[in-house]
């Protein structure tokens, strides 16, 4: 069970990711770690946009062994990831408060990105069902939603330096901040990846009209 794995009676972080193949054959994945301090998008929807990006430069289309690989893959000891296995539905269990749930597929073969849809579903202090759910779809909307949040979080913990003068706020600021302008660049490299594609398939159109004439 995973409470006997965590030792803990603690508030959860999930992310559980569903991988389609061509075949349209479906995997599933789950992971999990202690909410505090670092389970919100803000801290953990980084490492989603770096395997996105990983999977396009190295055209791989996902699978559930690469995304575990990934994500279970330590960064340092600041931002800790997922790393327990996860078998229980983040969903529907009460101790999660932050549940990132993932779909994933083959690369589209024009932008080179793989098909991903996320849902972000979060409790709120108190209450007992989820307060929140914030949803995106493709690459280039991920890593800008990635970008907002570290952004947001940037600003909170500015704010919490200035109120407790801690320069440890300022640390993970500073960290948030790089990560944030990071992420809008893997959004315009994904953004101009979509142009270039849409630009081809209205060149190919124009072609075969004139063929058809």
């Amino acid at each position: 069970m995973l409470r006997s794995e965590l030792r803990l009676h603690a508030p959860l972080f999930v992310t559980q990711a569903a991988v389609s193949n061509h075949t349209g054959l479906i995997a599933r994945a789950g992971l999990a770690m202690p909410a505090a301090p670092f389970g919100s998008p803000a801290w953990q929807l980084p490492a989603l946009v770096s395997y996105l990006h990983r999977l396009h430069q190295d055209q791989e289309d996902p699978s559930p062994e690469l995304w575990r690989a990934h994500t279970e893959r330590p960064t340092g000891p600041l931002v800790p990831r997922p790393h327990i296995r996860y078998q229980a539905d983040g969903l529907h269990d009460p101790d999660t408060v932050c549940v990132l749930d993932i779909q994933l597929g083959p690369r589209d073969e024009e932008t080179g990105w793989p098909a991903c849809d996320l849902a972000v579903i979060e409790q709120e202090e108190g209450a007992c069902p989820f307060g929140r759910v914030t949803r995106r779809h493709g690459a280039e909307a991920i890593a800008a939603y990635a970008a907002e949040e570290l952004t947001a979080e940037h600003a909170r913990l500015m704010d919490r330096a200035r109120q407790h003068q801690d320069t440890s706020f300022v640390r993970l600021a500073d960290l948030t901040q790089r990560a944030a302008n990071w992420a809008d660049k893997i959004r315009a490299a994904a953004h101009a990846d979509a142009v270039h594609a849409q630009a081809d398939r209205a060149q190919a159109d124009r072609a075969r009209a004139r063929i058809t004439r």
